[in-house]
């Protein structure tokens, strides 16, 4: 069952986003995933700007107003410039979306920005999808399709990588946190730098 933010993950998630804060100012957020503002209410509260995104439609009980459109089309079509955070909590695989960011977003040399990430990515690689979405074998090539090449962790590590490659970054901090049970889920802060 999909849910917005698994309770045993919250604290773990909020102190993902309060570490990107606390390298970045001014953080400029545009939130992919936002669904009823846990993590602004938590955590980018506290950003300079907040742009939310999610597919539900928006209610006056919700904390912050938000285009309510399928977050890919935004990506496509905003310019993604006014923002040097990216939060992508999907409920599956964000690699679609960082594709889109890491082909429209350009990075000055020395510019600093961050991408959050909940990826459940592993869950269909513990089922033997060896590469489990499109962008990813985009992203990983060759290199992450060979049989029994990594365990999910690895290939993880090696799409995040390869995204700062195409993305023209270098990586500066990051941070992880894994949740296990009916669901694998890891969440990634990754704070970046233009080369």
């Amino acid at each position: 069952m999909k849910t917005d933010n698994n309770p045993s993950a919250l604290a773990a998630k909020v102190k993902l986003r309060l570490n990107v804060l606390a390298e970045l100012n001014p953080a400029r957020v545009l939130d992919c995933f936002c669904g009823t503002g846990q993590m602004f209410d938590n955590a980018w509260r506290q950003a300079a700007s907040y742009t939310g995104c999610d597919e539900r439609p928006w209610s006056p009980a919700d904390p912050v107003s938000r285009f309510v459109v399928d977050n890919r089309r935004l990506l496509r079509a905003l310019d993604l410039q006014r923002f040097n955070v990216f939060d992508l909590d999907a409920y599956g695989s964000p690699w679609e979306q960082m594709m889109i960011i890491a082909d429209r977003r350009r990075w000055a040399p020395g510019e600093r920005g961050a991408v959050v990430l909940t990826d459940g990515s592993a869950l269909r690689l513990k089922f033997g999808d060896i590469v489990p979405t499109p962008a990813l074998r985009e992203l990983l090539g060759a290199e992450g399709a060979q049989p029994g090449a990594a365990s999910a962790a690895l290939l993880l590590d090696r799409a995040e990588s390869a995204w700062l490659r195409r993305a023209g970054v270098r990586l500066v901090r990051s941070w992880r946190a894994t949740r296990k049970g009916g669901t694998e889920m890891r969440y990634s802060a990754l704070v970046i730098e233009g080369l």
